[in-house]
């Protein structure tokens, strides 16, 4: 499956510029999320890296018969009106799990957002794992990923990092107007 994924982005025009990391576990934050079809690349880039990766869905989009497939994907619900639930859902699952790729995306929405989401770093955080920041550049058809970012004791000069790595790619998303950087 991985060889006709690869085969398919190259036909779309998309190019996985540089490796991603061969450890067990670890989450990747790529942005910007601005199109319904970013959920195509990134599974088609995830079949490519031969890793089964999980994704964060909001809950209602588990309705008969969707949830089923959701669910075999991989998708982990959130409901967001309870966002420390979902916390302690995933590092659950990291805990007790021997590989496990967690794919986000900090807007947290297809929309333009000041505010980024930040449930994903607690998650890496309380599980002892890296974030893979990721971008997916629509102009170039490029996915580039930056360096591992393991959570320290300094959210700020984390959360620094995360967002300069994306300002420093300058990625345009699918509807660039959607994306913003956060405040």
């Amino acid at each position: 499956m991985h060889r006709i994924a690869g085969w398919l982005l190259k036909i779309m025009g998309w190019k996985i510029v540089n490796r991603y990391p061969s450890i067990e576990k670890y989450i990747i934050a790529v942005a910007p999320h601005t199109s319904n079809i970013d959920f195509l690349i990134g599974r088609l880039v995830a079949t490519v890296m031969r890793v089964n990766v999980h994704f964060l869905i909001k809950k209602e989009a588990f309705f008969f018969p969707v949830g089923y497939l959701l669910k075999a994907m991989k998708a982990i619900p959130v409901n967001r009106k309870l966002p420390k639930s979902v916390i302690e859902t995933v590092v659950n699952k990291v805990a007790t799990t021997e590989r496990f790729v967690l794919v986000v995306t900090p807007e947290g929405t297809r929309s333009p957002v000041k505010k980024w989401k930040k449930g994903f770093y607690y998650i890496a955080k309380k599980s002892n794992i890296p974030i893979l920041p990721a971008v997916v550049d629509y102009e170039k058809k490029h996915i580039i990923y930056g360096e591992l970012i393991y959570p320290s004791d300094d959210e700020k000069v984390d959360y620094e990092k995360l967002v300069n790595f994306y300002k420093s790619k300058n990625p345009k998303g699918k509807f660039p107007e959607k994306f913003i950087y956060p405040e």
